[in-house]
Order: C-alpha cells, then structure tokens, then sequence
C-alpha cells in the first residue's frame, strides 16, 4: 500500500504540457505512481475536478534571516511554495566576521527594510563562513524547502576588510579568494552568488553596498567560482532605473555569462522614469540569448511598489509634525486621535505646506494609487486611481488618501504602482513574463516586509492571470504552473523537483483552481522583539506537501515541517 494516493485530479506537471487526469501516489519524500489506477494507501484523498500541481519555486527572497529563528516561512509557504531561494542581491549574514555583524545588520537594514531590532533579537550568530551557515540551516527544519545564494557584498567585506567599503577595486589576491570561496559555497550546496549594482541599496547612514564597488574583473572572479563548482546562477539586481546606465550594465553582465558559461539572472521591471526601457534590455537579452549566452530576466508580473495603510512603515503624512505626535501611540489610540476632525484638519494643513514646497514621491504618484480592496485587484482601472476619484469628489488627492486609509475603522490601504504600471496595465508585465527565458520572482519575502507583500505572487499568476483576467490576454495554466515549477528548478539545479513525476520528491500542491482567491493583506506583529511583517492569506490551497509531509491543509498550517536544507 501506498502511503497517500491522490485520487482523479487533474495533474499540470510543470512540463508545459496539457493537464491530464491521473492518480499521484506517495510514498516516504517520493511520487511513486503517477497514472490511472493506483494501489491503495494509507491515506487516500478525492481530488477530482482540483489541480495537482509541483510545489512551487521561489527564486527571489530574503529569508535569510527568518530560518534561523522560525519555521513557518510566512507568507510565502501559504501560496504554493514548497522551496525559497534567499542571498538575493548581494545580502545575507555569512560569511561574516562577528566584528562586521553590526555592519552587516546595518545594510540588511537599509536594503531590504528588515529593522535592525529584529535582527539583533532574532540572530543566533551560530557561524562565521558559509558552510557553518550552511551546516547550522541543515540541523533545522521548516515548512517549505531552502536554499540560497552566497551574498556578493558579504563575500567582499569578508575577504577585502574595511577596504571592501572605500571604493577600492578588489586586487589579484582579492579575486583568487573570492573565487575560492564561491566555489566552497556552491560545492557545498549553495544555488549561487547574488549581487546587487543600485545605487540606492546602502545602510540607512547612507554606506553603500560593498558590491556597488565590484568591478567587471570582481564579477568575473564570481562567476569563475560558480563556474568551476560546475552548477549554480549568478543573481544580479543591476540599475534599472537609470538610461542608459541600465543598458551599459547589462552588456557588462552578458560580457561576463559569456566569458564564464554560467547563467546570469538580472532583475527586471518597467520603470515610470523610462517606461519603454524594459524593450530595450529585452532585446539585448534576446540577442545575446541567440549566440548562446545564458541570461535570463527575473521579473514580477504584478505592479511593484508598495502598500500603504497607518500600520505601514512609509505613507503621505509622515512629514506632519501632528502626525508624529500621535504615531508613536498604540494603533487603536493613534485611530481614535487621528478620527479626530482637528487632528485631521491639522495634518492636512501642515502635509499641504510641507508638499508645497518639498513634494514628496508619494505625494506625485496618486494616478498610480489606488484603493486596496479585499479581495485586491492587482490590475485596477486608471478611472479608480487617487487622482480619478479625488477629481470626482472635488477634493484634494491628500484628503482623500486620509479618508481612504481611515476606511474599514482605520485600516484601509493603498496599492502604490512604482513599477509595470506606467500605461494604467500589466500588459508590460505580461510581456516581460512570457520572454522565452523569463523567470518569475522578486516577490522579496522576508524583506520590506511593512510595505509589500509580494510572496503572494504565485496565487495572482494562478487567479488573475490563469483565470481571471479581462483587460487583456490571459495566461495558460500549464504555461504559468511550469513557470512556476519546472523552469526555476532546472536553472537552479534543485534535482528531481519541479515535475509531478514518478521518483521525484512530493513536493506538491492540491489545489481548488476555481475556488482559489487572495485576501487583502493584513499586519501581524510576530517577529523577534515584536516586529511586524504583512501576511496575505489565501483560500483554495487544498493540500501542500513537501517532501511528502503535509505542512498545510484547507489553507491552513499543520504541525509538521517536512522542507529542509537544499
């Protein structure tokens, strides 16, 4: 007897083909049986008319934190994802010196919006290299499978020293150590390195990200390492904001897979600055794609950009010294305060001065705002902006962002578009999600976690995409599933999963496709030293297994965690 059989659901394996209706047998972490008439099990389930799918892949989180301290992977484990892959642009906390812990700190802090409060109660610190990291993730479990990229800009202040953060190009002997280490790290386990070139990303005192420094010969030095380990991707977030600073680093990157024969994975979206520039860094990508160069876009096929409610980190009014009168007080007392008209009137009144002269960007985005209702519409009509509805009502787009954030008692939110959403559309990100080479993610779980929450990005490609969209051409299930599913498993190398096939790991989901629906986002207050994070529920996940281990059941956690180290 089988240990689970899956009975008459309509299996989409990941391999791009058309869904077909079989049995699925478990038996241990293993499919044993897929087709018509499987042995009996221990456990047998009906899942006729629902969708057996491959647990999906998350290329793109910073949950590199999160695994050292817990082992629910919220939210990311409530969508269908049975294996994450953290060390994304550059950041992690190995290999580190403990005297460059409070550094490393500093810059997760400033680059992925992980307060330092959380970390520093969070972290155990039980390592220095990225084995020991490694080896300490590997006595752990959780409810989704991990795995990750060495960190670029860690990897440098780890071997260069102080100097790493100077401006001082990486020597001979820098280069020889950096890719010794990153052939340690990807031998060892390790999807890779991860990079990041944008300006932005610095502490919060303003310290850049030690890879901003890397020269092409430092990246070149990576990608040898990676190379000669024989596996693995090189994650790159270049400057996509800037034309044509975008263009120049991406020749610089295709220079490099070229050279070294390993897959380069860059970060891609439309940009409001340059909305037609993603057009231009796709056909550079296509043409080098052509003479046989791996390079692939990672892409979101959501608007990027935030979310905005008074429990947030970032909104209109943070300027208002009334406002910072009342924000340190507990959400309920600092609702009763802010409902009140006075209150109201003052901080308008100071945000319409501040604005006047200093606008803010939030404050020159309201045609890229709109109401997030629940269930959230990703691809809202331009007519249903803060601008439209702030015209309609005849007031100010200040005034109505007020109202709208004191909506359902206080706890109304905003969907801020800062990216693929130039046009009023997602047709730029449909575009970019169905380039042949395109590889889904930047959902960021574990980071920037008080503004968006992107994790539920797998449950928008199967609702709006693959069912519900009307402003424009959907998505095929089977397209979107091995998009998901089989395509970042075999760029990554994750052996014998990303397929619902016979001898692969039951890394697997059950799912009501027709039931399936997201909820608004909501704040919970559970992290170490009472941190906050978004988590965004989902209803239709009948079954998650990983490993064969149900870690969720009716959309809701088990008490097993059957993912591990990868």
């Amino acid at each position: 007897m089988h240990d689970l059989v899956l009975r008459g659901g309509t299996v989409v394996d990941g391999s791009g083909g058309a869904p077909f209706v079989a049995d699925v047998a478990l038996d241990g972490e293993r499919i044993t049986h897929v087709g018509t008439a499987a042995a009996a099990g221990y456990e047998e389930l009906d899942v006729t008319g629902l969708l057996v799918t491959p647990g999906f892949i998350d290329t793109h989180s910073h949950l590199d934190g999160n695994v050292t301290w817990e082992q629910r992977l919220q939210p990311s484990s409530g969508h269908g994802v049975t294996t994450t892959i953290m060390g994304n642009c550059g950041v992690g906390f190995a290999p580190c010196r403990p005297a460059d812990r409070p550094f490393t700190v500093a810059l997760m802090e400033g680059i992925e919006d992980i307060p330092a409060a959380v970390l520093n109660h969070g972290l155990p610190w039980a390592w220095q290299s990225y084995p020991e990291y490694r080896q300490f993730l590997g006595g752990r479990c959780f409810d989704l499978n991990v795995t990750g990229l060495l960190p670029h800009s860690s990897l440098r202040l780890f071997v260069m020293g102080p100097r790493a953060c100077t401006g001082e190009p990486a020597n001979a002997a820098d280069r020889a150590r950096m890719t010794e280490l990153v052939f340690e790290a990807v031998s060892g386990g390790a999807a890779g390195a991860g990079s990041t070139r944008l300006v932005a990303q610095a502490t919060l005192a303003g310290v850049a990200a030690p890879s901003r420094w890397a020269e092409e010969a430092e990246l070149d030095a990576i990608a040898a390492g990676i190379a000669r380990a024989g596996r693995g991707v090189f994650q790159v977030a270049l400057e996509f904001n800037q034309f044509p600073l975008a263009l120049e680093e991406l020749a610089m990157l295709i220079r490099v897979g070229r050279r070294s024969g390993v897959p380069m994975l860059y970060s891609l979206k439309q940009s409001n600055n340059h909305p037609e520039g993603w057009r231009q860094l796709l056909e550079l990508t296509a043409a080098a794609r052509a003479e046989g160069v791996r390079i692939h876009p990672q892409v979101l096929a959501r608007p990027t950009g935030g979310i905005i409610t008074w429990e947030c980190s970032f909104h209109r009014f943070v300027r208002s010294l009334t406002y910072r009168s009342v924000s340190m007080l507990a959400l309920g007392d600092r609702l009763v305060e802010l409902a009140r008209p006075e209150v109201r009137a003052g901080i308008l009144a100071e945000i319409n001065e501040i604005e006047r002269t200093k606008p803010s960007r939030m404050s020159q985005l309201p045609a890229l705002q709109f109401p997030l209702e629940d269930p959230p519409d990703y691809e809202p009509a331009p007519h249903t902006s803060v601008a439209a509805l702030a015209q309609a009502a005849g007031c100010s787009t200040a005034e109505l962002t007020y109202d709208l954030l004191m909506a359902q008692d206080g706890r109304g939110a905003i969907l801020q578009a800062s990216g693929n959403y130039s046009y009023g559309n997602l047709e730029a990100a449909r575009e970019m999600a169905c380039f042949e080479g395109s590889v889904l993610g930047l959902g960021d779980a574990g980071a920037h976690s008080t503004v968006i929450c992107d994790a539920s990005a797998p449950t928008s490609m199967l609702t709006h995409w693959a069912r519900d969209r009307t402003r424009g051409p959907g998505l095929d299930t089977a397209f979107v599933v091995r998009r998901l599913t089989a395509e970042p498993a075999e760029l990554f190398g994750l052996g014998q999963r990303g397929r619902v096939q016979t001898g692969w790991f039951a890394d697997l989901n059950v799912i009501d496709h027709a039931g399936l629906a997201l909820r608004a986002p909501r704040m919970i207050y559970d992290l170490p030293g009472g941190g906050k994070r978004l988590v965004q529920d989902a209803q239709g996940y009948v079954l998650t297994l990983v490993n064969g281990v149900a870690v969720r059941r009716h959309d809701q956690p088990t008490d097993r965690c059957g993912g591990r180290l990868v």
